[in-house]
């Protein structure tokens, strides 16, 4: 039989030490900070439903569909690549 720490998760799983959750402060209103940063905060809930199985991924986490282009690479090829350079057989 498995030890029951290993089949369930604990606030350790749920909560790592690297999340976006503000520390506590003495000197502020409820003991938290007063500085929190929104998206870094929405982040890291966005990444905790993924690993809780609630959500499949993380849009931020997604790389870009396309590689970048070379450096040697001419302008038109960066807006062709991005679908904003018109055919000239259109039009």
């Amino acid at each position: 039989m498995a030890d029951i720490n290993e089949e369930f998760p604990t606030l350790d799983d749920l909560n790592p030490d690297n999340d976006a959750l503000p520390r506590p402060s003495p000197r502020t209103h409820g003991k938290s900070d007063d500085h929190v940063d929104d998206d870094a905060l929405a982040l890291a809930t966005e990444r905790e439903e993924v690993a809780l199985g609630l959500k499949d991924y993380v849009p931020d986490d997604v790389p870009d569909a396309t590689d970048p282009l070379p450096p040697e690479a001419a302008p038109e090829a960066d807006l062709a690549q991005r679908g904003l350079l018109e055919d000239p057989g259109r039009g």
